[in-house]
């Protein structure tokens, strides 16, 4: 490995998947923030210890994997019975990412195989003191196969010190700027387009003020554009070095093989959160037949594509689409058939059997698990489809009807359980209305609270709108944020009812973010979330449609909560064609994209979230819907 500058990591990166590859002097280390770290035997009690000092408080190396990593000493300092020592060797010491770096019983710490930020923590007993160490990186990775085809120039950083050129500039497509990443998400793609007939030769730039990575790369065809598909190592360096650490600058420049003028593009932002997603996904999607597909979000593996869990083998051969999943992943409910339908499959996923005979004696629509999944909550209209409907409950093991809440007149739809098992809010239906469950109009949202003996009380939370239809709430899964995601749609003028606003794939179906009760806070559109992205060409209709809420609570950096959610939305995946549909709804289909929600934002009236990126497990040659969360995945494929 030959050092350039700071570093350079004389590496050959394939930049399409087939190809990937990568040679670096070092081994990769999976640990990930929250694994641990180094530590020592515990140390002696030292009486009358109320705090401990830890100097530097803020640190920062600079690492370079060409050379021996380097070291930063810390000394604990510890106030014994008021007064202060140095009690280093006193003390055991913790580093929280070792990948970044580890740290010696004596407080020396050692850069590790990634950049980032570490905390180092000195403890004796129940007495903690904390410091900062901040490891920078940079690296260059050079492309071969497909990317470096014609051959690249031996040196091609020094092709772009050419004359600026704004014709020569290429344009960024996706990711879309100011979107926001889990660091073990992988499979991330850079699409963008040449800019200029004449460039021949792209650098992107990967930009923060402690990761500086660069890779040069040909042209791989996409679309009337280009793509750089970064390999998981790649990605990791990127990803582990910016983890809770802020914004990151990606650019694209574009030259000739003679570096004759350079062309820039637009700066995206892009940035990582402190924590992994961890949880599982389940969602339905129209290809091989239909059926409901699982991404494992904790596991470790090299896996790429999700998984098939349910076809059609327990329903008769009836399609299954709507779902729901109990929080723990050891139960989901599914309906059969669609609209008009309402058969339930009530199954067991741990031992991948229906719990009970398909279909269930009670029709039902739309349900949602108690937290502890012991019951669930289901509702059931299209056999009437007007006037008042009241939430029917069910066991979870037999499906057995066990009573119902009444509603004082109202007409409910797309329920949802809050994790505390307090209250449910659902999508509360115009009663005049001819509609079904699938397809309601001009609703608001309204919620029920337990009164502890068993009890519900009704309220109403947004009343209905003339012209718009308020639909599919999801509660926030910390109730330490009371708040909720809803969708809203648009109807033609004149219009309280309309194929584009029934509440099914609308095309200008909106995410909006409001507080609950006691918060008084009005709703706020999560307008970065529901944008477009360069490929939509300013299209705002994008069918943000069906959110649904991640089981936990993150960081988004140190001491800054973070919530995550999914949509399903017919927005453009940068430069990649979008899935076929033969839905009257629309002519393009729906991917399942992610979002970043910071829960602090919406209490002061901000827009809360994040741009929103592709799932890049999911087929995106089909339509893929209705994702569903729980904290685990449990169980085989059947």
């Amino acid at each position: 490995m030959n050092a350039v500058s700071s570093i350079w990591f004389r590496s050959r990166v394939a930049l399409m998947a087939p190809l990937l590859s990568l040679a670096v002097a070092c081994t990769w280390n999976p640990e990930r923030s929250g694994d641990g770290g180094t530590t020592t035997m515990p140390p002696t009690i030292i009486d009358g210890l109320t705090a401990i000092r830890v100097m530097p408080s803020d640190a920062t190396v600079v690492l370079d994997l060409a050379k021996s990593p380097p070291t930063q000493k810390f000394e604990a300092y510890g106030t014994i019975n008021g007064h202060e020592q140095k009690i280093t060797d006193r003390v055991s010491w913790l580093s929280d990412r070792p990948i970044v770096a580890q740290i010696d019983h004596g407080g020396l710490a050692t850069a590790g195989s990634n950049g980032g930020i570490a905390v180092m923590t000195a403890r004796n007993g129940n007495v903690v003191g904390n410091a900062r160490l901040v490891v920078q990186l940079s690296g260059v990775f050079v492309a071969d196969g497909a990317g470096a085809m014609p051959a690249l120039p031996t040196d091609p950083g020094s092709k772009f010190n050419g004359t600026a050129d704004t014709s020569r500039a290429p344009e960024l497509v996706y990711p879309n700027d100011q979107v926001l990443f889990p660091p073990n998400v992988f499979g991330i793609e850079v699409h963008f387009r040449k800019g200029n007939a004449a460039n021949t030769l792209f650098e992107l730039h990967f930009k923060s003020m402690i990761g500086d990575f660069t890779v040069y790369t040909r042209c791989v065809t996409l679309g009337d554009g280009c793509l750089y598909a970064p390999s998981r190592q790649v990605w990791s360096y990127i990803a582990e070095t910016n983890r809770g650490a802020g914004q990151v600058q990606l650019t694209v420049r574009g030259t000739d093989d003679g570096g004759s003028a350079v062309g820039k593009s637009a700066m995206f932002i892009i940035q990582f959160s402190k924590d992994d997603i961890r949880g599982g996904l389940y969602y339905w999607t129209t290809s091989g037949g239909t059926g409901i597909m699982r991404w494992n979000f904790n596991s470790t593996s090299a896996a790429t594509t999700a998984e098939k869990f349910i076809g059609t083998q327990f329903t008769n051969g009836t399609c299954v689409g709507c779902h729901a999943l109990s929080r723990d992943g050891r139960k989901i409910v599914a309906s059969a058939g669609g609209q008009n339908s309402g058969k339930v499959l009530l199954f067991d996923v741990a031992n991948s059997r229906p719990l009970a005979g398909y279909p269930l004696a009670q029709l039902s629509q739309f349900e949602s698990w108690d937290p502890t999944g012991s019951r669930y909550v289901g509702l059931y209209t299209d056999d009437k489809k007007t006037g008042p409907s009241d939430l029917i409950m069910f066991d979870g093991t037999s499906g057995a009807v066990t009573g119902k809440i009444d509603l004082g007149g109202r007409r409910a739809d797309h329920p949802d359980w809050s994790s505390d098992g307090k209250r449910i809010v659902f999508t509360s239906v115009d009663t005049s209305g001819s509609y079904t469950d699938q397809r309601p109009g001009k609703s608001g949202i309204s919620y029920v609270d337990a009164d502890g003996s068993g009890g519900w009380t009704a309220h109403d939370l947004l009343p209905p709108v003339a012209g718009k239809n308020r639909y599919y709430p999801a509660i926030a899964p910390d109730p330490s944020y009371p708040l909720l995601v809803f969708d809203e749609s648009t109807c033609p003028s004149g219009s309280n009812y309309a194929t584009g606003c029934n509440a099914d794939s609308d095309p200008s179906a909106k995410m909006w973010a409001t507080p609950l009760p006691p918060l008084t806070t009005k709703p706020v559109e999560m307008a970065r979330a529901n944008g477009p992205g360069v490929a939509d060409k300013g299209t705002t209709d994008l069918t943000n449609s069906f959110p649904k809420w991640s089981p936990f609570t993150f960081q988004l950096a140190e001491g800054q909560s973070l919530l995550w959610l999914t949509v399903s939305s017919i927005r453009q995946y940068g430069l990649r064609p979008p899935p076929a549909n033969n839905s009257s709804e629309s002519a393009t289909g729906t991917l399942i994209w992610m979002v970043g929600v910071d829960p602090t934002s919406l209490a002061n009236g901000q827009d809360p979230s994040f741009a929103a990126f592709c799932l890049p497990f999911q087929d995106i040659a089909t339509s893929n819907h209705i994702a569903q969360w729980t904290q685990e995945v449990v169980g085989i494929v059947p």
